[in-house]
């Protein structure tokens, strides 16, 4: 049947063509009526025929998605254009069978010319509605799918590329091992394009992190800080995992959840690695009389030597993670630091005349001698010295004290070994407290700290914790 809006179209042009037949044959003899009848009925049955034909004959094709109807074409060539050129731009050509999931079906009907749709309109209708896949690899980590690859080979290089990464140069070292600490695998199924990754966004991806989830039971002597500890993890990441927990209180048997951060892929890293290392040397001491207890020379300076040291490293995502010495070979020795060390303590300590091993400490003329001054006794030498006069060590030894003590002002203590020194009076120290002095090495600076009438320097030598007159064993 003719669409119901075209019926009245119809009857009326065939009303018009009967209503003139008459006039047509009007001298046309009776004897021929019956065959005039005859034609006129052939000719108004033809044009009948002729305009149901023309009214209800398809002209186009309606293209059905998935059972509904989306859009009338022209020609199913229509359809097929628009298709290739959508898959051309979707990455037909970067894809293995690239097809489309949809049920299309296509009808013919008859429609007005401005109901067919222009072929750039059904490209991008189409676009919007079809569902495209392709062949794709998914690379799987401890069972879980991570990336969405193109294919075997793809992936293949993205890995390699993530391993290379990690590697140490060739100069650096040798490597032994390269291997993930995960489980990779692949698996192939279909996928959209808009998940198929690029290499280069595939290869970001896997340097960045992953989430893990774990439960904790609490036990005795526990805290959030041991827990935090022992797990890598801040007292604040613990408390954001588990916001019901109030303050710092935790209960035993109380379940914890613990939120880590960790690489996607982990890549462990073994190689070999030379290095050339300092051998350090040395020091041998000689004990001698000839030098005073606390005293020091060095006969022979120490020359470090080098060897050869060969490391195994090891390495997680570049990180250092463990090292170990493989072996070692000594390509220059080492030359030994000679030191002589004074042994005379006793000989010093027990001289009562001038043994002229102790050195002037400063220069200059003694204003008040060692021994009884009056009814007072005087327990050192005082010397004279102008203010920040330079006060060197009578010998070597070590720093016992600096500070200030009463009447006798900053003083600096050195101990020699049995034998001890004091220095008074001064304006500054040039010493520290543990300190190693040598003979005449500048100590502190002459002063008028304590009791003192002018700059001198007041100077005492002890033996065994007695004094002695410092006299008996100047130069």
């Amino acid at each position: 049947m003719p669409p119901p809006d075209k019926l009245p179209q119809l009857a009326a042009s065939v009303g018009r063509f009967l209503k003139k037949l008459p006039l047509r044959w009007a001298g046309i003899r009776d004897n021929k009526g019956k065959r005039i009848l005859v034609i006129t009925g052939i000719l108004a049955g033809g044009l009948l025929l002729a305009a149901w034909h023309q009214l209800t004959t398809p002209n186009a094709l309606a293209v059905f998605l998935n059972g509904q109807q989306v859009a009338i074409v022209a020609t199913r060539e229509q359809f097929n254009r628009a298709l290739q050129e959508i898959l051309k731009e979707r990455g037909a050509g970067s894809y293995q069978g690239v097809r489309y999931t949809d049920q299309v079906d296509f009808k013919a009907v008859r429609a007005n010319p401005q109901e067919v749709i222009a072929e750039e309109q059904l490209k991008s209708l189409l676009a919007d509605r079809l569902h495209l896949v392709a062949a794709a690899t998914v690379i799987t980590i401890d069972g879980q799918p991570r990336l969405v690859l193109k294919d075997d080979a793809t992936a293949d290089a993205v890995l390699a590329a993530f391993k290379q990464a990690f590697e140490p140069p060739a100069a650096i070292g040798q490597v032994q091992e390269v291997k993930f600490l995960e489980q990779v695998a692949y698996e192939h199924r279909q996928a959209s394009p808009e998940e198929i990754l690029s290499p280069e966004a595939a290869l970001a991806k896997l340097k960045g992190t992953a989430a893990s989830s774990s439960t904790y039971t609490v036990k005795e002597g526990d805290s959030l800080w041991s827990i935090a500890r022992e797990h890598n993890l801040l007292v604040d990441d613990i408390k954001r995992a588990n916001p019901e927990i109030q303050g710092e209180r935790l209960d035993i048997g109380q379940q914890l959840k613990l939120t880590t951060v960790q690489p996607l892929l982990q890549v462990m890293v073994v190689y070999n690695q030379d290095i050339k290392e300092p051998v350090p040397f040395e020091t041998r001491v000689e004990k001698t009389a000839d030098l005073l207890r606390g005293q020091e020379k060095i006969i022979q300076e120490g020359t470090e030597g080098e060897q050869l040291v060969t490391y195994q490293v090891v390495t997680r995502n570049g990180v250092v993670v463990d090292k170990k010495i493989l072996r070692q070979q000594v390509l220059t020795e080492p030359v030994a630091r000679v030191v002589q060390q004074g042994t005379g303590v006793t000989a010093l300590a027990s001289r009562s005349g001038g043994s002229g091993l102790l050195a002037w400490p400063i220069r200059g003329y003694i204003t008040s001698p060692y021994g009884y001054r009056g009814s007072e006794f005087h327990s050192g030498l005082d010397i004279a010295g102008s203010i920040g006069e330079p006060v060197g060590a009578a010998a070597g030894g070590v720093v016992v004290s600096t500070g200030y003590d009463g009447g006798y002002g900053r003083m600096v203590v050195i101990d020699h070994g049995g034998l001890v020194t004091r220095y008074a009076h001064l304006s500054g120290y040039n010493v520290r407290p543990g300190q190693r002095v040598s003979q005449g090495q500048i100590i502190g600076y002459v002063g008028v700290s304590g009791r003192t009438t002018g700059p001198h320097l007041h100077f005492e030598v002890l033996v065994g914790g007695s004094f002695r007159n410092p006299a008996s064993y100047l130069r």
